[in-house]
């Protein structure tokens, strides 16, 4: 199955390729794009594709408006933050909506949906063995998670589980782990790379001096203009707010 993806934030779009590489073998994606520029440029030399994921919210505009510019039937699941655009998505040829931050199982299930609107020769399994290969799919991709990070603490080197880590957090440019312990050690690797990494389920990205873990957050307090202020055990050296367009995925993180 030939996939693009268009999405303007670079780990959103790797962070999707990573979970359709472990949900579906046979997917291949054939090209990635961050604007409607792009997007509408690649998509007039009407490439051979069998799908397209498209974030809503592009740098430039809305993808809907691509398709003021493009003529094309490829399927797409729209893939965004906000929920106020269901309507118009299924107007444009989508298979289905997913919202931001992407659930595993939720991409799996649009997948399958795109299958049977879309490849009805396919044998679909039995509910039973739909169950057991969404096992063996989640087991696989938890697997391929971080386990541990190596730190330095003076001139000592230390390796730290990833289940002894409360946060990640920035200070002084440089990178550190706080952990369960409240011990705090230097690490090599940019805030960037470390989200990709680690279990989404378990961590989340508050801003671009922290990583939470979910057993850290002790507190949140409604702050002005739509923020969210965080606090943490151990304590941060600062405080932790979250941006109004943040706090949206946060909520949601977090059950709501």
């Amino acid at each position: 199955m030939k996939v693009a993806i268009i999405e303007d934030e670079a780990l959103a779009a790797q962070y999707l390729i990573k979970m359709l590489e472990d949900a579906d073998e046979t997917i291949e994606v054939v090209q990635v794009l961050d604007s409607m520029e792009s997007a509408i440029a690649y998509l007039n030399t009407a490439p051979r594709l069998d799908l397209i994921f498209m974030d809503i919210e592009l740098g430039d505009g809305q993808s809907f408006d691509i398709y003021d510019k493009v003529q094309t039937d490829v399927p797409v699941i729209f893939i965004t933050a906000y929920r106020e655009h269901p309507l118009k998505a299924f107007k444009l040829n989508s298979v289905d909506y997913l919202l931001k931050p992407v659930d595993k199982q939720e991409l799996q299930s649009a997948i399958e949906k795109y299958r049977k609107l879309y490849m009805p020769a396919l044998k679909v399994a039995s509910a039973a063995n739909a169950i057991e290969i969404l096992k063996k799919i989640q087991a696989k991709h938890a697997n391929n998670y971080r386990k541990r990070y190596l730190a330095k603490s003076g001139t000592r080197l230390i390796s730290v589980e990833i289940n002894d880590i409360a946060y990640f957090y920035i200070k002084d440019r440089m990178q550190f782990i706080k952990t369960k312990a409240d011990k705090d050690y230097i690490i090599d690797w940019r805030m960037d790379e470390i989200e990709p990494e680690i279990d989404p389920e378990q961590f989340f990205r508050v801003n671009r001096q922290f990583i939470l873990g979910y057993d850290t957050i002790k507190k949140i307090h409604t702050w002005f203009n739509g923020k969210l202020k965080v606090e943490v055990a151990p304590a941060a050296h600062e405080e932790i707010v979250i941006g109004r367009l943040k706090a949206g995925e946060f909520r949601k993180w977090l059950g709501e």
